[in-house]
């Protein structure tokens, strides 16, 4: 009988402490407003809704400072893109927010001709206990900014600790799961899901012999002559698994899900041209 109690004891202290480490998530409703004499519309609009997702963390609770960081790559033609990267961008700034849905939009000028949007959002927040881990880094090199249609991608990677890794090909149209790649019909073509990158040693990706070349890097929209894309590194101490369908807002809410101090993420993005 003592030993049926000690077991019970045992699984009661693992069942707390995972309870207590779980990342909670809050939905909220929040409003946003930005003024602008020179951005243009979508550019006040972006303003509007990072004001709208600081609202929402003050109202989920979320008490530490919060900055979100200016789009740094200089897709200037194309403001959509530009959008996805800004929200990307918040990740490592301590955002820890996925806008669920634009509730409302209103544009308005003011009486000194200034552009006025204010917008209303559906949020969810996700309020972490841990920090992120700041002796948890890794580089990624031999990327270029630019590239032509049918070109091909290696890069290196290196890791401060031992982590398993998910890279996502984020485009204008679609997200994808880079790495590991994974194809049911065809298995030969995989990527080892439990790979383990080490700590301070430096690995080339591609990695299956299959397309040790490089990725294969094309314009894949029908009439464009470029592409914005954007690698999304995720970097995990323990092998977390994504499986749902890819998707920016999906992608989001897996990465939040993981404490801070079990993960770590970046960026980087290129152009792909065509016919230019």
């Amino acid at each position: 009988m003592m030993k049926k109690y000690i077991i019970l004891i045992g699984i009661l202290v693992i069942l707390c402490n995972f309870l207590t480490n779980a990342q909670k998530k809050k939905t909220v409703i929040a409003r946003g407003s930005a003024i602008s004499h020179d951005l243009t519309p979508e550019q006040t609009k972006a303003k509007a809704i990072e004001d709208a997702k600081r609202n929402a963390l003050n109202k989920a609770g979320v008490s530490e400072t919060v900055s979100f960081t200016d789009f740094s790559y200089k897709f200037d033609d194309n403001e959509k893109f530009s959008e996805i990267f800004q929200a990307i961008s918040s990740i490592e700034t301590g955002g820890e927010i996925v806008v669920d849905e634009i509730i409302s939009e209103q544009k308005s000028f003011n009486e000194f001709d200034n552009m006025v949007v204010d917008v209303e959002i559906k949020a969810t927040v996700y309020r972490h206990k841990k920090r992120a881990d700041p002796a948890f880094l890794f580089t990624v090199s031999d990327i270029d900014e630019v590239y032509n249609h049918e070109d091909l991608l290696q890069f290196k990677i290196t890791t401060t600790k031992d982590s398993y890794l998910k890279i996502f090909n984020i485009t204008e149209e679609e997200t994808t799961l880079l790495y590991p790649y994974k194809d049911p019909d065809n298995p030969q073509y995989n990527d080892d899901i439990n790979r383990l990158f080490k700590a301070n040693e430096t690995t080339q990706l591609p990695v299956h012999p299959a397309y040790s070349e490089g990725y294969f890097l094309e314009v894949e929209t029908p009439g464009k002559s470029r592409e914005f894309t954007i690698l999304m590194f995720v970097l995990t101490k323990q092998n977390i698994p994504f499986i749902e369908k890819p998707s920016f807002g999906n992608v989001m809410k897996w990465i939040y899900s993981i404490p801070p101090d079990e993960r770590v993420t970046g960026q980087e993005g290129f152009v792909i041209k065509k016919g230019e």
